[in-house]
């Protein structure tokens, strides 16, 4: 075909294709031709970057393309000689017009730049010249200082990798990543994997993406989970080193959703931080009413597939009526060997409280108290119980000062969260009140489970100061090191939650359960789920004791 034809078919190829996208295709310019400038000399790498709103032509091949309002609005270009990608931003192409990856372009644009990111806009012109090739460079995740070399550019993670945390996955589609295994808070007492300074993104930073990225066809991502190689463009916005993934990367359940703790004969105690369970609508807790009924079922659904007899329950609305809504629902309908009776009246001096709530057909309360202490900001509360079978048992709830809310000076993060020192004491009063009471025991002392939400990790003071008064630490003892976690704090697993016994006790322990229904879940599921996973940020423990041995 004679090249006056040629040229006269892609002029009306371009106006086609301009009437689709809003970009001409400039036809006079051969692919090739020179008259470009270097994503390398564009980006500054190798002197002082293009000024910003400068015309540039630019010819490289596309790494990846997130069209539209649901993607990045644009799509990756990276150069040969020298090596170097860079982001387009083209919010008028769609998925139907949009460069694809291997394909190689010329367009013309302007540098611009978007949150610190140097990139190209204002497309004016675009021209196919045939296919491309870019070999993804290796990413070491464990070398961050080499990760702004890399930038925009097509990566590859070998694997396996694993899943770190997975809050902000339902509300930006990010997942949190290690390398060998899960990782653990310093302070835990147990190795784990790295923690890396890199988020597996979804292609776009649009907020609640549903569907939910990154799940399997029942929609659960949990951390935990492993990951294959992922390959896909290395980014660094709102603060943080992403990869978006050109192809979906290849998960592996290896943390599944567990089954409940077998039931159990003899006397079952739980712990269960209930998140804010508060009767109005003016402070914690859910904002709406609908939010709340959903809160009240999905707790009721926990505590009865766990069936314990007595309930140690954390961060309940400090008011009478709140303890009375939270029995009455949790009563209703059940036989009166399964129902619950209170151990002690609220005091209105915090804004939360702890409570015992025990079933009185299985346990006797022989006395019940609290500590007022004013290094306390919650009172601590103990229930004397009398079993079936006459022994006793002295019970314990407590939750001690956050870690949040730092002061200026003084009681700050030293490695050990705000108000360490301030929970350290807390431990001490709590311990010397427990051995003020043993004389009115009348002979030997009761057996102590003193069951916590101490805000403190295994081998922080407020801890050790446990174990150094002759406790023992339940989840250390029974549980393999993998398992001892109960919440998850930016990537860092972790037993915040403690159960703890005196040496009386350990010969009627049957069992200690962590059961992981919301540490590891998102954090979408608040206000999304019906059933019981991530039903508290909280994972709920059980303690099971037997006195039917000798």
């Amino acid at each position: 075909m004679p090249a006056p034809v040629i040229w006269r078919w892609l002029a009306i190829a371009a106006v086609l294709i301009s009437g689709l996208s809003g970009t001409a295709l400039a036809a006079p310019t051969e692919c090739g031709e020179g008259g470009t400038t270097s994503i390398a000399r564009i980006r500054g790498l190798d002197g002082p970057p293009v000024a910003e709103g400068e015309a540039v032509t630019v010819e490289a091949t596309v790494t990846a393309s997130f069209p539209g309002d649901r993607g990045l609005n644009g799509f990756y270009l990276q150069s040969h000689q020298p090596v170097a990608g860079i982001f387009v931003y083209a919010p008028d192409l769609d998925a139907r017009n949009a460069p694809r990856p291997g394909e190689r372009w010329r367009i013309a644009a302007h540098t611009g730049r978007y949150r610190e990111q140097i990139q190209l806009e204002r497309l004016e012109a675009r021209r196919l010249c045939g296919g491309g090739k870019a070999r993804p460079a290796v990413l070491d995740p464990d070398r961050p200082e080499a990760y702004p070399g890399l930038r925009d550019r097509l990566v590859t993670i070998r694997g396996p990798l694993h899943v770190a945390e997975v809050y902000n996955l339902g509300r930006y589609g990010t997942l949190a990543l290690a390398r060998g295994g899960r990782p653990f808070h310093p302070n835990n007492g147990v190795q784990g994997g790295r923690r890396i300074d890199l988020l597996l993104d979804d292609g776009s930073y649009r907020r609640d993406p549903r569907p939910v990225p990154h799940t399997d066809a029942a929609g659960v991502r949990r951390a935990g989970d492993r990951i294959g190689p992922i390959t896909g463009i290395l980014a660094h916005a709102f603060g943080r080193w992403r990869i978006h993934p050109v192809k979906d990367p290849v998960f592996v359940a290896a943390n599944p959703r567990p089954s409940a703790p077998a039931e159990h004969e003899g006397l079952r105690v739980l712990q269960l931080n209930l998140r804010n369970y508060f009767i109005d609508r003016d402070g914690r807790g859910p904002p709406t009413e609908v939010g709340f009924v959903r809160q009240r079922e999905r707790l009721r659904q926990v505590i009865r597939r766990l069936d314990a007899d007595l309930l140690v329950l954390h961060e309940i609305q400090n008011q009478p009526a709140a303890v009375e809504d939270l029995l009455t629902f949790l009563n209703a309908g059940q036989p009166p060997a399964k129902r619950y009776r209170q151990t002690l009246d609220a005091r209105r001096e915090a804004v939360i409280r702890s409570v015992l709530l025990y079933r009185p057909q299985q346990l006797v309360l022989v006395d019940s108290g609290r500590q007022m202490a004013d290094v306390h900001p919650r009172d601590p509360v103990t229930g004397r119980f009398r079993t079936a079978a006459g022994e006793r048992l002295r019970v314990v709830a407590a939750h001690f000062k956050s870690r949040g809310g730092c002061p200026d000076a003084g009681d700050i993060d030293q490695g050990a969260g705000c108000w360490a020192e301030r929970r350290l004491r807390q431990s001490r009063r709590l311990i010397d009140w427990l051995d003020e009471m043993q004389p009115s025991e009348g002979g030997a002392a009761a057996p102590i489970l003193v069951l916590a939400d101490f805000n403190a990790y295994a081998q922080e003071a407020a801890i050790t100061a446990w174990l150094d008064a002759g406790f023992v630490d339940l989840l250390a003892e029974a549980l393999p090191p993998g398992e001892r976690y109960t919440y998850n704090y930016r990537g860092l697993a972790g037993y915040l939650d403690h159960a703890l016994a005196t040496p009386s006790l350990m010969s009627r322990i049957d069992g200690v359960h962590v059961w992981h229904i919301n540490a590891d879940e998102p954090a979408y599921l608040d206000d999304e789920a019906a059933g019981i996973w991530r039903s508290s940020d909280h994972d709920p423990m059980v303690i099971d004791l037997d006195w039917s041995a000798p």
